[in-house]
């Protein structure tokens, strides 16, 4: 297996020698996150028009149905205020629409409209090519030890965050 540039001058000593292994780790989550969000922008969803956060927000109301804009932020792993100008760009689309919650107005509800299911359906398998290029060379030990540990990371860092939020 080649190494990366970053993994061979860790590999020679240097002064991350003491967090050789979380920023390996991290840097190549971040590397590999960065590769499939270029590579999908560049040659799949730019034939439909959309940006990556866009298609992020369209899979979570595609899986997760009507959600509150809050929630579909916070699942679609970004701030409240970048939802509302997503929402407006696949609302000119015709992908989805902002109605008010049934109980309370001052709530807005997200729904994917059937442009947006049908957009989803051609989509994602077009995208889950890319994510599946991604693991094939993975044995199913080792896939089955990174969900594993990533699944670890994410909620070492969610509880991390939860408890940093309570002592604020």
């Amino acid at each position: 297996m080649e190494t990366t540039g970053l993994d061979s001058a860790l590999s020679k000593g240097s002064i991350f020698d003491r967090y050789e292994r979380s920023v390996s780790v991290i840097l190549i989550i971040a590397r590999l996150s960065s590769i499939i969000k270029n590579y999908s922008e560049k040659n799949l969803f730019k034939e439909f028009n959309l940006s990556f956060s866009e298609f992020i927000v369209m899979w979570v109301m595609w899986v997760w149905g009507d959600l509150e804009t809050a929630k579909l932020a916070k699942n679609a792993g970004i701030a409240k205020s970048t939802l509302t100008g997503i929402l407006i760009t696949l609302e000119k689309h015709g992908y989805c629409q902002r109605v008010p919650h049934s109980e309370d107005a001052r709530r807005v509800v997200v729904h994917i409209t059937p442009a947006g299911e049908e957009l989803m359906e051609k989509l994602f398998p077009k995208f889950h090519e890319i994510e599946d290029l991604a693991v094939s060379e993975l044995t199913d030990e080792e896939f089955e030890t990174t969900i594993d540990s990533f699944r670890t990371m994410l909620n070492t860092m969610e509880n991390f965050i939860n408890n940093d939020k309570s002592k604020s």
